[in-house]
């Protein structure tokens, strides 16, 4: 059995709020007082065993989960431009936020994993579902007794309406993404079968998109600009809702789904929904007006970042990784970029987390060690470094680049024009950051042109241009792949054509099983890092989302922000809220005795990865960790702190229990990036003694990183020890 123990070592410095100015004027809110659920101490999900069946969630990350015990009672608050359009269907910006609160899908991605893959779809209002041997045929099977909020019964037939209108292109913006959709039958109230032109893993990956929302039949036709076409299933019922203003909701007091532990959903008494834009949110969660900033935006600057992290230092921070991100494409119609010699000696020398900076003026922003598929969908980290030639030194790397480059005729480099939108920030700034690199290590000079988007046009149109930077959007449907890198795809600027991946890229939504899907994705992608018709860039631009310690249980998955918005189990924490000047009423004792409090995390130092909300304040260790079957001892680290910007070799001695395999890996400062070409292990010889050494590429930013110790016996008993490492 794994036995896992993580023992954290930090200084949690504790600093005032600036900005008290913004306090002035701010109304406390009230938290009713409503009975506390009565449950057993949560548990952070961990991956199940691998079955050898398809569908195992051994590969999945867990959310965080909160350990303290869930208590109804509460109203939420976050601000957003509020959407003009109240139908999922039309994907209107942000559409979940408003939708989901108020109705319910057939399938959705479930909160305790990160990953948006098909092995991570649960049932919503679809209890369970058959695929038929062929493929074609999904039969579900629905809840029952569920109402709509306006008392009427939710049936098949309203099962059959919504997906006849989200697959409708004359009334439905998102039918385009339901290629493989035949038709629905309602074979009684709580079955439906769907039929498909062809077996499709990508048609229940959308139904479990935030925007394939089932509304009611009985309803047909209403106003979707007025709140009377705000009628659903879901957990909150809509309240109150002034255009421009405000939109509210109030518990749905006969919502049909309940906790794992029978207690009845949701626990809060409602939800705040403020329009306001982006600069308004920010200030207005400084100033405690709201609990979080919102489900979806966060912080995706280090400007904003920064503002908000000054402004309220007591906030928690949590990521929320995107799918779309720049790529460099290579315009393959031109010499000596045909070669893929040069290719690849180009693909060498890329620095993600230098392009990352270049993006968005920090690494916290973006995703290394990282290729062309969004994360947690893509190879592991470990072969795309391999494949990229990725695992050695930039120095030692960039010398294969240029032996590379004189085998293909070019020893002296050449010249390049590079285009992107924007000038010193996005894709822009990945162009300004990777021109230096190309001159630096490649002599290759590159005119760089930041163009608006009518001349960037034009020039793709001509091919009057040699790399093309931009961002490609995938999305949970990863048959868009064939957009950028099909032949003739729309959005193939490198103008790369293969056969191979073609018919791979075709093959793609035919493929049901969810392994053999996985397989079939890693295997286009080692194609594409091995043609290299575009370079990877690791600027997956990351949200930073922040919101306050009374916020319990939110959770956000790596590339879809849609399920958070329900906030079904969402919970308000009233004694921390009390604690911090919330106006508040007392609860009712649950009658389940709650495990110890998880003390709460501050917002991170300057050179701190914004921390996920679960992540309590670490005890200091002693140099010595003692466990009855596991004593580990730290004899040594050399040097002390490593100086960055110059390369340093840290040694690490160890004393552990003979036979164990022990292996330390180094975290990065500022992005938190598990540095994989710092891994090292060792076997523990009879004495115990094991020596340990990494080496700190002087690329890597300033800041305090992460040591984290792995041991393993033989019998598979394994702990894990993390201690900050201080690149200064």
């Amino acid at each position: 059995m794994r036995k896992q123990v993580t023992i954290l070592m930090s200084v949690i410095a504790l600093i005032a709020i600036v900005g008290v100015t913004l306090l002035i004027g701010c109304s406390p809110r009230p938290v009713s007082e409503t009975p506390g659920a009565s449950v057993p101490e949560l548990e952070t999900p961990r991956p199940t065993p691998p079955t050898g069946e398809s569908g195992s969630t051994s590969f999945l990350t867990p959310n965080p989960v909160e350990t303290a015990m869930p208590q109804y009672g509460g109203i939420i608050r976050f601000g957003q431009q509020l959407p003009m359009n109240f139908d999922g269907h039309q994907k209107v910006a942000y559409g979940p936020v408003v939708t989901l609160p108020t109705f319910n899908q057939l399938v959705m991605f479930s909160l305790d994993y990160k990953e948006t893959v098909p092995e991570n779809i649960v049932g919503d209002l679809a209890e369970s579902w058959e695929t038929s041997a062929d493929g074609l045929e999904i039969t579900f099977k629905l809840q029952r007794g569920v109402r709509w909020h306006d008392g009427q019964p939710f049936t098949a037939g309203d099962v059959v309406y919504s997906l006849e209108k989200m697959t409708d292109p004359n009334r439905s913006a998102i039918a385009t993404s339901f290629p493989a959709y035949q038709s629905a039958e309602k074979l009684d109230d709580y079955t439906v079968k769907v039929r498909l032109k062809y077996p499709s893993a990508g048609f229940m990956m959308v139904l479990a998109s935030g925007d394939a929302v089932i509304q009611a039949t009985h309803l047909a036709g209403t106003d979707p600009q007025s709140p009377d076409f705000m009628v659903g299933t879901g957990p909150f019922i809509i309240d109150d809702f002034k255009v421009r203003v405000h939109l509210k909701w109030e518990r749905n007091p006969n919502y049909w789904k309940k906790d794992k532990y029978g207690n009845q959903l949701p626990y809060l008494d409602g939800i705040q929904f403020f329009h306001t834009a982006n600069v308004g949110s920010n200030e207005m969660l400084i100033a405690r007006r709201l609990d979080l900033k919102n489900p979806v935006t966060g912080a995706g600057t280090l400007n904003t970042y920064q503002f908000l992290k000054d402004g309220a230092p007591d906030l928690l921070w949590q990521r929320r990784d995107r799918p779309d991100g720049d790529v460099i494409f290579l315009n393959l119609d031109h010499p000596p970029l045909n070669d893929v010699r040069v290719r690849r000696a180009m693909a060498m020398v890329v620095d993600e987390e230098s392009l990352i900076i270049g993006s968005s003026d920090d690494a916290i922003f973006g995703v290394t060690d990282i290729g062309i598929l969004p994360p947690g969908v893509g190879l592991p980290s470990e072969e795309i470094l391999e494949l990229l030639g990725w695992d050695k030194p930039l120095d030692e790397r960039a010398a294969e680049a240029r032996q590379l480059l004189a085998e293909a005729g070019y020893p002296n480099g050449f010249k390049i024009t590079m285009i992107a939108t924007g000038a010193t920030s996005s894709s822009g700034g990945v162009n300004l950051v990777y021109a230096d690199l190309l001159r630096r290590y490649l002599n290759i000079e590159a005119d760089v042109l930041a163009l608006g988007t009518s001349e960037k046009n034009q020039r793709l149109r001509d091919g009057s241009y040699d790399l093309h930077t931009d961002i490609i959007y995938i999305g949970e449907n990863l048959v868009k792949l064939a957009d950028y890198f099909g032949t003739n795809g729309s959005g193939n600027s490198a103008h790369y054509s293969n056969t191979e991946l073609d018919s791979m890229l075709a093959e793609l939504d035919h493929i049901i099983d969810p392994e053999e899907r996985r397989e079939a994705l890693w295997d286009i992608e080692r194609l594409l890092l091995t043609d290299l018709p575009a370079l990877p860039t690791g600027t997956f631009t990351a949200n930073l989302m922040p919101y306050y310690n009374w916020v319990k249980n939110i959770r956000w998955t790596y590339t879809s922000y849609s399920n958070v918005c329900r906030f079904e189990d969402v919970w308000i924490d009233q004694s921390i809220a009390k604690q911090a000047g919330l106006e508040t009423t007392p609860t009712t004792t649950p009658t389940t005795p709650p495990p110890a409090e998880t003390p709460t995390t501050p917002a991170p130092s300057d050179n701190e990865t914004p921390p996920a909300a679960t992540t309590p304040p670490a005890p200091t260790t002693p140099e010595s960790y003692d466990r009855p079957d596991i004593p580990i001892i730290w004899e040594s680290i050399d040097p002390p702190e490593a100086l960055a910007g110059t390369g340093t070799t840290v040694t690490i001695v160890i004393q552990a229990p003979p036979g164990s395999l022990v292996t330390v890996l180094y975290i990065l400062p500022v992005s938190g990036t598990r540095s994989t070409s710092s891994l090292d292990s060792k076997v523990a010889g009879a004495d115990g003694k094991v020596t340990l050494s990494f080496a700190i590429h002087p690329h890597v930013n300033a800041g305090e990183g992460t040591l984290e110790l792995t041991l393993k016996k033989a019998d598979g008993t394994e702990i894990v020890i993390t201690r900050p490492y201080l690149n200064k």
